[in-house]
């Protein structure tokens, strides 16, 4: 079957692509044909790109690589019954998928210019016999689907699309209707039985069009794209985008850089390839893709890194590290910015420029598609385009329990978990160490950018993660009945509901962790007060009877090879070698990192006894996520700082103050003249000023105060900024109940008129200050009000 474009046509569409022209210059022309939305895709997998480019040869070279061996591997014989030996296997689907995987790397070598097997006629025959014997033998209408949903769904079809496209010169009209008959049957429409939301529900619409384009199905093409209406519209619960910017998959799961980040990819890839034809993304669509970028995805990332805090599972992938997942949001903004109206595409160039010229640990080029490459390149090169400055900004993202705070110098995250979101996720054996990890983790981002990306996840001890308060019992994976040898970890749900916090003027935040333990009978209330480049830890009611110890980590920092780390408490050097160290009375103390931009100091306002310790760890990427990773070991370095509550503790506190950025002298100055204030820290209610940038927070867990004048009748978060001129007060309902107001008073303020105002705060009285706050529907936001003096 002959391309119905001359080859000649195909070269300028291929050139037109890579000049980044293509997309943009459709919408002034006709309607596409299907075979030309074909070619159009077709481009994307095998461009013609520059072979005289060394990184597009080391690409073609690790095809090939990859390819070789798959091809001898190859079970050839006419009576077969199996393709390869490692996926002979019939009752788990990932091996059935992995027969239409491999055969789609044999394919892309058999379509790619430069490659040793481009347009090989034997590699050719294999690859369609292959296809017939896989779709004969295990994916169609009279197969039985087994195991993994998602792998005969999307898994599969996905992959077989690719395949069809580059083979599609070569196909008989019988292989092509038999491939396309079977993803009918498993697939015949974009709901998976109405199931399917978010992520998966983006995947399929975007398979389907694919399916529609091979297909000339003009009815499928309208079916993947009117399956977007049902995600493109904010939701209340579970799955989908909610207003505040997060994004939840699996029900109860903030995945922004997981799901959420294939998401984005698949939506920028589908506006692509449908624009200039008559099926394509409706513009509201597309417009509340670019919201869903500036408020959910871009706080979450930090000099080219995708915060683990929203990436679920995938923390536990080998491969899958912060960088990767932020590297490929950002593939995605550039991807997008080659169709965005003028204002959308000056902004993302600007985002997505400033943090590959800030991460100078990974390659961006690495991770850019090739027909995407000269795109990349011309955009670092291009003067005309500025990069946006360093983000300063605080945004709780109520609806999935995140935190964020960022300044010039350093990110942090927070990750909480609720009644509404759970700790962690693990399934498919994946991420079974992860206990701890939403527990109210805090997660430091500095200029050591591969603290998070170079095995930390393998080698960092579960049971001490940063922020966290924890029963120090032995936690396992359990054995699941089904999966011979899969190990599984059961993800929780705490029974509270007082979990989130307040943020005002896109600055300053307040967040705070009604803290229920799995599995025993630990409870603490837990808040953070982020203002400057000053993080104040709190903890009150700490409490448990089951006997054992209870510990709050402050600090677990790796330390990469071969760089010189100082420990410092007090003004005095400590642990030169490995080791622990248990002080009492502890004022400060400090580690001093690879350079003066990740170094971190910690103060305590009340002088407190801690635990050091300087250790190497040693695990491995299948301990923690099985069957399929490497059982190698590996070995990295950590400082850990906790604090211990004793056995059994009854009401115990705590109270530390992170200072990213400082060196120890400046840390010591810190300690002698702090500019933060402990102002309550009592189960009823927990507060702290910073008086250097004039922001008080109040986490009431119930109706209390007076506490600096400042009182609720309700369970909320408060939030005060005040300067010699205004306050700007912020309110939320980290409980989502409360379906009224809630009335918050500042008996030592006052206020002349009301500068900014909000449709459901109501201003009680000026003097002193009284606000009536609505509350109904806010899950979780925070509704603010500024007062002039």
């Amino acid at each position: 079957m002959a391309h119905t474009i001359s080859r000649r046509a195909l070269s300028v569409l291929a050139s037109l692509l890579l000049l980044g022209g293509l997309f943009a210059s459709c919408a002034k022309q006709s309607p596409l044909s299907f075979d030309q939305m074909r070619e159009r895709y077709y481009l994307t997998l095998v461009p013609d790109a520059d072979l005289s480019d060394t990184l597009v040869q080391r690409r073609i070279n690790a095809l090939d690589d990859a390819a070789g061996p798959l091809w001898e591997s190859l079970n050839k014989a006419p009576d077969r019954g199996w393709l390869w030996e490692e996926n002979k296997d019939t009752t788990v689907s990932m091996m059935m998928g992995g027969n239409f995987a491999k055969l789609n790397t044999l394919a892309a070598a058999y379509r790619t210019k430069g490659s040793r097997y481009y347009g090989n006629p034997e590699m050719k025959a294999d690859i369609l016999a292959g296809l017939d014997w896989a779709i004969a033998s295990r994916y169609n209408p009279s197969v039985e689907w087994y195991d993994n949903w998602w792998d005969w769904v999307i898994g599969v079809p996905m992959t077989l699309n690719n395949t069809l496209v580059l083979m599609y010169d070569d196909l008989s009209p019988e292989q092509l209707r038999a491939a396309l008959g079977a993803m009918d049957h498993f697939a015949p429409d974009v709901t998976y039985e109405g199931a399917a939301t978010g992520a998966n529900k983006i995947w399929q619409c975007g398979i389907m069009a694919v399916r529609g384009i091979l297909g000339q199905n003009p009815d499928q093409l309208k079916m993947a794209v009117d399956g977007l209406g049902t995600e493109f519209k904010y939701v209340t619960g579970k799955d989908g985008f909610y207003e505040d910017g997060s994004f939840v998959q699996h029900q109860w799961h903030p995945y922004t850089g997981g799901y959420g980040r294939s998401m984005l990819s698949q939506m920028a890839d589908l506006i692509a390839l449908l624009s200039g034809t008559p099926w394509a993304v409706p513009q509201p669509y597309e417009a509340m893709l670019y919201e869903w970028i500036h408020n959910g995805y871009e706080p979450l990332v930090y000099r080219g890194a995708m915060m683990d805090m929203v990436r679920g599972r995938e923390i536990s992938r080998p491969g899958c590290t912060d960088r990767w997942a932020g590297h490929s949001i950002l593939v995605s903004m550039l991807r997008l910015s080659e169709v965005a109206p003028a204002a959308e595409k000056e902004r993302l160039q600007a985002f997505v420029k400033a943090n590959v010229l800030s991460d100078d640990n990974r390659d961006f080029m690495q991770d850019v598609p090739t027909y995407l490459l000269a795109s990349a390149r011309a955009l670092m090169a291009d003067g005309e385009v500025k990069p946006e400055a360093p983000q300063t900004l605080n945004k709780v993202f109520g609806a999935m329990d995140r935190a964020v705070h960022k300044r010039p110098g350093f990110a942090l995250g927070i990750a909480m978990s609720s009644n509404r979101i759970e700790n962690y996720e693990t399934i498919n054996g994946e991420n079974l160490c992860a206990w701890y990890t939403g527990d109210g983790m805090t997660y430091l981002y500095d200029n050591d950018l591969a603290q998070y990306s170079d095995s930390f996840w393998p080698t960092v001890n579960p049971y001490r993660m940063a922020g966290t308060t924890e029963d120090t019992r032995v936690r396992e994976a359990k054995t699941l009945p089904f999966g011979p040898g899969l190990l599984y970890a059961d993800g929780y749900k705490s029974p509270q509901h007082w979990v989130g916090g307040s943020s005002i003027e896109g600055r300053y935040g307040m967040a705070g962790m009604w803290y229920d333990a799995q599995d025993c009978t630990l409870e603490a209330k837990k808040s953070w007060l982020m203002a400057g480049d000053e993080i104040v830890a709190l903890g009150a009611g700490i409490s448990s009877t089951d006997g054992r110890t209870i510990e709050t980590t402050v600090e677990n920092r790796k330390m990469n090879p071969g760089a010189d780390y100082r420990l410092t408490l007090d003004g005095e050097a400590v642990l030169a070698a490995d080791g622990v160290l248990n002080a009492p009375s502890a004022h400060w103390a400090h580690f001093a990192g690879v350079d003066e931009h990740t170094n971190v100091g910690y103060w305590f306002p009340q002088p407190a006894t801690v635990n050091l310790q300087r250790e190497a760890r040693t695990g491995s990427w299948y301990a923690i996520s099985q069957p399929y990773n490497p059982k190698e070991p590996i070995t990295r370095s950590y400082f850990t700082l906790w604090l211990d509550h004793g056995k059994s503790p009854k009401d115990a506190t705590y109270a530390y103050v992170l200072l990213p950025g400082r060196d120890a002298a400046a840390t010591a100055a810190f300690a002698a003249a702090p500019g933060v204030e402990i102002l309550a820290n009592t189960p009823q209610v927990q507060a702290a000023r910073n008086t250097k940038e004039g922001v008080t927070g109040f986490s009431f867990w119930e109706a209390a105060g007076p506490v600096a004048g400042v009182s609720a009748d309700a369970p909320a978060s408060v939030i005060v900024h005040e300067t010699p001129e205004t306050i700007t007060v912020g309110v939320s309902d980290p409980t989502h109940l409360n379906t009224g107001a809630v009335r918050v008073t500042l008996s030592e303020a006052k206020a002349a008129k009301v500068a900014e105002e909000h449709p459901e705060v109501k201003v009680v009285s000026l003097s002193p200050v009284v606000l009536e706050v609505g509350m109904d529907g806010s899950l979780g936001r925070t509704r603010s009000v500024t007062l002039r003096k």
